[in-house]
Parts: C-alpha cells; sequence; structure tokens
C-alpha cells in the first residue's frame, strides 16, 4: 500500500476538500464514486463505470467526467503482483512501525516493492506483535500515478482492493458484527481476497488467483460453448453446473476452510457469517457453494449502506443491480475520509 495521506492531513482539511474520489481500477471495469462527508454522515455525490485500463500498454492520463472530479482521489487496484499478508515479529517498547528494511524481510520481496503496514495487534510480554501488511510493485505504483501527472484529482493513497473494501464493509455492518468474528469474501474477475475481522480487528487476511475467468473458462471447457455462453450459463439458476463450479472452487474454498479453522482454534471464536462481495458474488451458484464448505450463513452486503445520497435517482438501477462490484472503490474514499 502506497499512502500518501499525510500529505493530505498537511495540505487540506475536511472544511476546503469536503469531497473525494473512489478509484478502482479492476480488471474488467473502472469502478468510480464521489463522496462527501457532513460531520458523521457519508453522501454519494456520483457513481460510474468506467472501462478497464490496460497495465501492460503505456500509461496515459486518466480523464474524469467532470461530475466526478474533485482535489483528491483515492485509488485501489487488483493488482495481480500484489501481495497483502499478516507478518509478526517482536516490537521494542514504543515501537508503533517497521521499518521498510524489516517489512521486505518479512515478506521475502526486494526493493522493487513500495511496502506499508499497520499494527493490527501488539504483542504482551515476549509475544510477537501482527501487523497487516501490503506490498505494490513500483512499476504499477509508478503506472498508476502516472494517470494522474497534474490537476485534479491529485493522488491522495494507492492501495490493494482486497483490503480497500473493508472500510467500506466496517461503514455498511459494523454495528451486527462487532461482537463476533466473521469472514470477508471479495472475489473478482481474475483475483479474489478472503479478511477475517475479529471483534471488528484484522485477524488473517489472503489471496488467490482465482476468480470469474477460471470459471467461465471451465463451462468453456466442460460444455464447449464460447467464453460469452459460458458466461450467461453462469447466471441461469436453472441449469445445473454445480460439478463444472465445484472442481474449480473447492482448492479456493479448501486453504479457505484452512485458514477458518486456524483463526477459530488460534483466537479461541467461531465463525458462523461469511459476507460476499466482488463481481462472484453475483452468481447465483456461488453464495451456496461457500456456505457448505465454510459450514457459515453467507451473507450479501451493499457499499451503499448507511451511505446518503445527494438525489433519490443518483444511482442508475442498472449499477445499483451490480453494487457490490463497487466495494473497493466506496471503502477507499471511507478510507480517506477516516485518515484525513
Amino acid at each position: 500500500m502506497y499512502d500518501m495521506k499525510k500529505s493530505i492531513k498537511g495540505g487540506r482539511s475536511k472544511r476546503t476538500a469536503p469531497n473525494l474520489v473512489g478509484v478502482d481500477f479492476s480488471t474488467t471495469a473502472t469502478k468510480v464514486v464521489r463522496l462527501k462527508k457532513n460531520k458523521t454522515e457519508l453522501v454519494l455525490m456520483g457513481i460510474d463505470l468506467l472501462p478497464a485500463i490496460d497495465f501492460g500498454a503505456v500509461a496515459r492520463r486518466f480523464e474524469l467526467p467532470r461530475n466526478m472530479s474533485t482535489h483528491y482521489g483515492c485509488l485501489a487496484y487488483t493488482g495481480t503482483s500484489s501481495m497483502v499478508r499478516m507478518v509478526n515479529t517482536s516490537l521494542s517498547d514504543g515501537q508503533e512501525e517497521l521499518p521498510d528494511s524489516k517489512l521486505r524481510e518479512l515478506l521475502n520481496i526486494g526493493d522493487d516493492y513500495r511496502v506499508s503496514a499497520t499494527l493490527a495487534k501488539r504483542g504482551r510480554g515476549r509475544q510477537d506483535s501482527s501487523f497487516l501488511a501490503a506490498a505494490i510493485p513500483e512499476d504499477d505504483l509508478n503506472f498508476l500515478l502516472s494517470m494522474f501527472p497534474s490537476g485534479p484529482p491529485a493522488p491522495a493513497s494507492v492501495e490493494v482492493s482486497g483490503l480497500s473494501f473493508v472500510p467500506a464493509f466496517l461503514n455498511a455492518r459494523r454495528d451486527e458484527c462487532q461482537d463476533e468474528a466473521v469472514c470477508l469474501i471479495e472475489a473478482g474477475e481474475s483475483v479474489s481476497h478472503f479478511v477475517f475481522l475479529n471483534k471488528g480487528v484484522v485477524a488473517l487476511v489472503g489471496k488467490f488467483g482465482f476468480g470469474g475467468s477460471m470459471l467461465r473458462a471451465k463451462v468453456v471447457e466442460d460444455l464447449g460453448v464460447d467464453d460469452e455462453l459460458a458466461g450467461t450459463i453462469l447466471t441461469d439458476q436453472s441449469i445445473n453446473i454445480s460439478t463444472t463450479m465445484n472442481d474449480v472452487m473447492t482448492p479456493f474454498l479448501k486453504q479457505l476452510s484452512i485458514s477458518k479453522d486456524f483463526i477459530e482454534r488460534h483466537q479461541g471464536c467461531r465463525i458462523s457469517k461469511v459476507y460476499v462481495s466482488g463481481g462472484l458474488s453475483l452468481l447465483p451458484h456461488w453464495p451456496t457453494a461457500v456456505g457448505q464448505m465454510l459450514h457459515a450463513k453467507v451473507l450479501p452486503w451493499s457499499p451503499f449502506e448507511n451511505i446518503q445520497y445527494d438525489h433519490p435517482d443518483i444511482v442508475p438501477e442498472d449499477l445499483a443491480a451490480q453494487a457490490t462490484r463497487f466495494a473497493a472503490a466506496m471503502g477507499a474514499a471511507i478510507g480517506g475520509f477516516e485518515e484525513s
């Protein structure tokens, strides 16, 4: 996670810059939300779904629609080469942060990554402390920043989508899980992330190279159809493709089940709820498969919960049906307000 939030603190105030735009550069599209904060209320000022950005091409200036432009933007991206992990290490008295060199050592990466970490739980006595760590390749970071060379919006932060959605979830559902341990799954086109929260504190995170593209490819292979028809079949509840889906999903869900068992044993808790978001959560077969493998209740949620609307029709009907896809963009903007 590359963070320029400190520069925001020194360069503006909530009074002079009450708006932030959250931009999520995902594999299939670029999701954009514009938020305003009125004291304790978050107000949605705009929403848009733009074409995806090709990270393999030459970076070009990113132009937001006029009604979505603000002074500062909080960026998130899928990042197939990015990393998110919990790391454990000892801390000296009064120490709250880790030097970048130590983080790179713990993550086993070199100087070609930008790193950041947040203290999640301080160890007692001789126990190690836990940090939520993230790393972004310098090439990806430079690509993202070069799309905003000057003028609004100035990038305020860059983070991995698999972590940026967490503030959106907490804004939506914090009250109902503040005394529980829950699992969050953000599953998209090419990458899926999971986050375990125990009483609102991150306990474990992980990332898998699994997503909707793998499911479509398996349907194409098993049924002999093209990619477009495979996508249609995946959204049709009347067609039984459980065997095909299980072949692809089982390795991911087994690893997730192992992580769930680990958290329950080591933190003395029980995880009975799983909250799903991301494009994959729109598939009718996905929640059922997750619930059966993890033996838990699977619940959808919307990043627009507990968000006020600037006007009643601000979210078009077609985007309202895809609300879950905007979790990372919404979370990036909410996180920006929390750090300001």
